[in-house]
């Protein structure tokens, strides 16, 4: 089921469906895209609204490639130390015998 929602993106108010309990979640994206969206419109104010929404759009999807990536190297760097560190222990029982 679902509810719906009021946000505000560059003064413009929309009513949004939103998911039984995901209204914070919700609430939360729509600030942060009207917050780029009106940094994409002070540095391009006379970009048409779509414009400014796609681009805006645009570098919150790369902020999140970003993220992501850094994740899975985090990931990959931990799972690598976690080897070392096992193989480590290994060596040491198996001269400790």
């Amino acid at each position: 089921m679902s509810q719906q929602l009021e946000i505000m993106l560059l003064d413009k108010k929309m009513i949004v469906a939103c998911p039984e309990g995901q209204a914070a979640a919700l609430l939360e994206s729509a600030d942060i895209l009207n917050k780029k969206m009106s940094e994409m419109r002070q540095k391009l104010p006379t970009t048409s609204l779509l414009n400014v929404a796609l681009m805006s759009a645009l570098n919150i999807s790369n902020e999140l490639i970003n993220v992501r990536q850094q994740h899975q190297d985090s990931d990959h760097a931990m799972a690598q130390s976690l080897m070392n560190l096992a193989t480590t222990i290994e060596k040491t029982l198996s001269t400790d015998k």
